[in-house]
C-alpha cells in the first residue's frame, strides 16, 4: 500500500500530467505567431539578466532610465534567466518552458493547500482537476467567455500564450502555497516553518503585483476565517517577509506603482463608498460564518471567494473598480471558487478521481486542440519587430529611439536599444513622460513630436503607415512622419531619423536655457529656448558615455558657468562626480538630470547610480532579515539544556 505522502505526490504527478498535456507545444517553442503579446518585455528582461548580471542598479532601456526594480518584480525573470543560461538555450525558449511548467504545476499546488487545509485528497483531487479545465469566470463573465472560445475554453491558457500573463501565473501558482505554508507554521510555530512561510510571501511579491494584492487578500481571509489569535503573530511575518524583499521593492518602487496604476489600469474609478462597501461586506460575511459554527476552513474559502467575486463581478456587472485593472483578478476568483468548493464539498469517494479523469476527457481533449491552435511557432527573424531591433541594435547602438506597440514590447528581446517607451507602464518613474507619449502617438502636428523626441534625447523614431506589420498601430497619424530622412524601410515600416545636431544624451548649456515651467505635452513652445541651446554651436558639445548600466562619463570643454542637462531620468540615487570630488545634481521641470560641474576647460563628470540611502537601508534590512532567519533556525536546532548550560 502506497504511504499517505505517496498517495499525496501521485494526485499532484497526475493533475500536473494533464495540464501538460494540454499546453504540451509550449514547452518546446521559442516564438510563437502571438507577437502582440506582452510576453516580449519579460523575454527582454531575462535576456537582460543573462548579459548584465549583477547590474541592476539601474535599467537605461525604458523610458529614459529607471530604477531596475522598477521594471517589474523579477522573481519569474531570474529563473528564465537561470534556466536560458544552464540550459544554453534561447530566452524565448525558457520564458515558455518555465512558463508551461507553472501553467501545469499550478493545480497541483492548489490540490496541496486544499488539502493541507483540511479537504480530503479526493475532494481536494476534484477541485484541483475541475480548476484545470473548468473556469467560473467563462461561466459568470460574458466577455471572458467570448475572449476564451466559449464555455469551456481553458482561460488559464489564453492568459498565457496570448496575453503573456507569464508572472501573473506564476504568483497564481505560489499564492495558495503561501498560504498553505503559513497555516503551517502557525500549526507547528517552529522557526524553519515560519521562515518557510515569510519566503512564500517573498516568492509571490516578487513575481507579480497583483499576485501580491491576492495574496493579502487570502491572508486577511485566511485570519477572518477564525485565526484571530493568529494576526500578530501574521504581522510580524508579513513585516519580516517584506524586509527581505524590500531592495526589489522599495517604497519609492510602490509609490512610483501606485501613482501610475490608475493611469494605465484602464477605467478605474477607486471610489471611497465602494472600497467601504467591499471591507463593510467582507466583515460581515465573516460575522455571520463564525455564528453558523462552520469550519474554519469552510469560513477561509467562502471569505477568499467573496473578496475576489466582489473585485471581478463589480467590475464586469457594474462597472465600478475597486483596484486598477480588477478584471484581472478573474483568475484569482476561479482558483478561490474552486479552493473554496474544496473545502465546503461533502467527503467524495475515492472512486470519483478515476469518473471525474474519463468525464472531464472530451473537455482535456477540446482544450489541448485550442491550445494546439494559439502555440503555432514563428520565424521571429521574419517579423518586424525582430528586423527594427537588429537594425538598430547593429547600427545605432546606445541610440534613443521612439518605438511604438509590439515594436517596443520586443525590442529588448533581442538588442539592448534604449528606448523613450518600455515594456512596463506601471514602472515609469518619470510620470509625465505619460503625457509625453501619448502625444507623440496621438498627436497630428510634426514640429510638436519633433520637439519632444528632441527634448528626451531620442535619434530615431518608428513610424510605421496603417499597413505596417506592427499589431497595435498605436500613432493615430503616421504621416506627421513623411519627410524626415528614412534610415531603413521594410515595406511600410519605416525607421525615421529625428534631426538633433548632437547625438549625445548630455548637452553643455547656461542655467536660463533650462525649461523654467513643464508645458503641457501638446504644446512644445515653452521648450524653444532649451531645444535652442541644444543646436547651439557656440556652446561646448558634451560626449556622453556609458560605461555600464549605471555609471556614465560625460566629458566637455566647459566654463565654470556652465550647466549640463543630461537626458536621462532624473531619481535621488544618481550622484555626480569631477575628479573625485562631488558635484551638484538635481532633477529639472523634464525630470531629466541636471549636473552642475563648475569646471573650467577640459572636464569629466563620472556620474553613477547606487539608488541612494533608501537601497542601502534595504539591502542592509534585507541582509539582516535573511541572516536573522537562519541564526533562529539554528538556535532553534540547539536543545534547550546545551542552551541553559551556557548560561
Amino acid at each position: 500500500m502506497p504511504s499517505a505522502t505517496g498517495k499525496t505526490v501521485s494526485l499532484a504527478a497526475v493533475l500536473f500530467a494533464i495540464n501538460a498535456f494540454i499546453t504540451l507545444r509550449l514547452f518546446g517553442i521559442d516564438y510563437t505567431t502571438e507577437m502582440a503579446s506582452i510576453e516580449a518585455a519579460y523575454i527582454g528582461l531575462a535576456r537582460y539578466i543573462c548579459e548584465h548580471f549583477a547590474h541592476f542598479n539601474w535599467f537605461p532601456l525604458w523610458y529614459g532610465g529607471i530604477p531596475y526594480q522598477d521594471t517589474y518584480p523579477p522573481l519569474l525573470h531570474f529563473v528564465v534567466a537561470a534556466v536560458t543560461t544552464t540550459a544554453h538555450t534561447s530566452p524565448g525558449l525558457a520564458y515558455h518552458l518555465v512558463t508551461a511548467a507553472v501553467y501545469a504545476l499550478t493545480p497541483a499546488a492548489l490540490f496541496w493547500t486544499a488539502w493541507r487545509l483540511g479537504a480530503t485528497r479526493t475532494n481536494a483531487f476534484a477541485a484541483a482537476l475541475f480548476y484545470s479545465v473548468i473556469s467560473p469566470s467563462c461561466w459568470l463573465v460574458r466577455e471572458v467567455r467570448a475572449d476564451s472560445g466559449g464555455w469551456f475554453g481553458p482561460r488559464r491558457l489564453v492568459t498565457l500564450v496570448r496575453y503573456g500573463e507569464g508572472p501573473h501565473l506564476t504568483s497564481l501558482m505560489l499564492l495558495p502555497l503561501a498560504i498553505g505554508l503559513l497555516h503551517v507554521a502557525l500549526e507547528k510555530r517552529q522557526p524553519t516553518y515560519y521562515l518557510g512561510a515569510a519566503l512564500g510571501f517573498v516568492a509571490v511579491a516578487l513575481t507579480n503585483w497583483i499576485g501580491a494584492f491576492a495574496l493579502a487578500l487570502a491572508a486577511a481571509s485566511y485570519l477572518l476565517a477564525g485565526h484571530h489569535q493568529s494576526w500578530l503573530r501574521t504581522a510580524v511575518l508579513g513585516c519580516y517577509a517584506y524586509a527581505i524583499a524590500l531592495p526589489w521593492a522599495t517604497p519609492s518602487t510602490i509609490e512610483t506603482i501606485r501613482a501610475n496604476a490608475p493611469l494605465v489600469g484602464g477605467r478605474f474609478t477607486g471610489r471611497l463608498w465602494y472600497g467601504f462597501l467591499f471591507a463593510a461586506g467582507l466583515l460581515l460575511l465573516a460575522w455571520v460564518l463564525k455564528r453558523s459554527k462552520c469550519r474554519s476552513a469552510v469560513r477561509f474559502g467562502l471569505l477568499f471567494s467573496f473578496g475576489t467575486a466582489f473585485i471581478v463581478l463589480g467590475a464586469y456587472w457594474l462597472h465600478q473598480a475597486l483596484l486598477p485593472q480588477s478584471e484581472r483578478y478573474h483568475l484569482e476568483m476561479d482558483m478561490a471558487f474552486w479552493l473554496a468548493a474544496a473545502l465546503i464539498a461533502p467527503r467524495a469517494p475515492r472512486v470519483a478521481i478515476p469518473v471525474l479523469v474519463v468525464a472531464l476527457a472530451p473537455v482535456i481533449v477540446h482544450q489541448y486542440r485550442m491550445a494546439h491552435r494559439m502555440e503555432q511557432r514563428i520565424n521571429v527573424a521574419s517579423t518586424v519587430e525582430y528586423k527594427v531591433s537588429h537594425w538598430l541594435g547593429d547600427h545605432m547602438p546606445e541610440s534613443r529611439v521612439f518605438a511604438p506597440g509590439t515594436i517596443g514590447f520586443w525590442m529588448n528581446a533581442f538588442s539592448d536599444t534604449p528606448m523613450l517607451t518600455g515594456g512596463f507602464d506601471n514602472g515609469m518613474r518619470n510620470t509625465f513622460l505619460q503625457d509625453v507619449i501619448f502625444q507623440i502617438y496621438a498627436g497630428d502636428r510634426q514640429e510638436v513630436a519633433l520637439d519632444w523626441l528632441q527634448a528626451f534625447g531620442c535619434d530615431a523614431v518608428i513610424g510605421g503607415d496603417p499597413a505596417s506589420r506592427e499589431f497595435y498601430h498605436p500613432i493615430s497619424h503616421p504621416g506627421k512622419f513623411h519627410g524626415l530622412r528614412e534610415m531603413w524601410r521594410d515595406g511600410a515600416d519605416v525607421i525615421y531619423e529625428v534631426p538633433r545636431r548632437n547625438r549625445s544624451l548630455a548637452h553643455a548649456l547656461h542655467p536660463a536655457d533650462l525649461v523654467q515651467q513643464r508645458p503641457p505635452a501638446y504644446y512644445s513652445a515653452p521648450l524653444r529656448r532649451y531645444l535652442d541651446a541644444l543646436d547651439d554651436p557656440s556652446l561646448p558639445p558634451a560626449k556622453f558615455r556609458w560605461r555600464g548600466p549605471s555609471d556614465a562619463t560625460i566629458t566637455a570643454d566647459l566654463r565654470p558657468d556652465h550647466l549640463i542637462s543630461v537626458q536621462v531620468t532624473w531619481d535621488q540615487g544618481w550622484k555626480a562626480r569631477v575628479r573625485g570630488e562631488p558635484r551638484r545634481v538635481w532633477g529639472d521641470t523634464l525630470g531629466q538630470i541636471v549636473v552642475e560641474p563648475r569646471c573650467s576647460g577640459p572636464c569629466t563628470v563620472d556620474l553613477s547610480y547606487d539608488g541612494g540611502r533608501e537601497m542601502l537601508f534595504a539591502r542592509i534590512a534585507s541582509g539582516l532579515a535573511l541572516s536573522g532567519g537562519a541564526i533562529w533556525i539554528l538556535l532553534g536546532r540547539i536543545p534547550w539544556r546545551r542552551r541553559l548550560a551556557w548560561r
